[in-house]
């Protein structure tokens, strides 16, 4: 049997308390929305699509300024709308572009009908509407593809079957 001793350095040392049992800080309610919109601008990295960065951008500004005599609140506000206008701005040029080489790279109607969904989500920016118009047309376009091919299909069908009826009767 192996008897450890206990030094007087363990003696003195402070036992770390678990983490359940750590109690958390008394915040003010201003400190609280204060980390709150601080949280929600943390979260921006998250954001893919550019609406849903201005609404996270408005939304700390709305923070802050419910405690706008809070530290730098104020400031920090009127700084969150200024990027949320850079944001949106970068984030629709972006978005138009992407939305434009669908339009220009697609093939099917599933194809075309992406990139007029794309590009309804800003349809008064740059040449949107007319990008639109184009891919409606060429939806048109398939779909008249489509329908030949499908009367082609069915006329084959129904000479094949006269062809087989005659052949038939013939025979009798």
């Amino acid at each position: 049997m192996i008897i450890i001793e206990e030094t007087e350095e363990d003696k003195n040392s402070v036992p770390v308390p678990d983490e359940d049992f750590i109690e958390e800080e008394e915040l003010t309610t201003e400190e609280q929305k204060y980390r709150s919109a601080q949280e929600l601008l943390d979260s921006l990295a998250c954001v893919t699509r550019y609406e849903q960065g201005v609404k996270t951008l408005l939304d700390a500004a709305a923070m802050f300024e419910e405690i706008n005599d809070y530290g730098d609140s104020a400031k920090r506000a009127a700084d969150c709308r200024k990027r949320a206008g850079a944001y949106e701005k970068k984030g629709i040029e972006k978005a138009y572009r992407e939305a434009v080489k669908l339009c220009e790279e697609a093939v099917t109607k599933m194809d075309y009908r992406t990139a007029i969904s794309e590009l309804n989500r800003f349809p008064d920016y740059k040449d949107c509407k007319e990008r639109i118009d184009v891919c409606k047309k060429a939806v048109e376009r398939e779909e008249t593809k489509q329908a030949w091919k499908h009367r082609v299909i069915a006329a084959v069908i129904v000479v094949a079957a006269v062809i087989g009826v005659w052949a038939v009767f013939r025979l009798i």
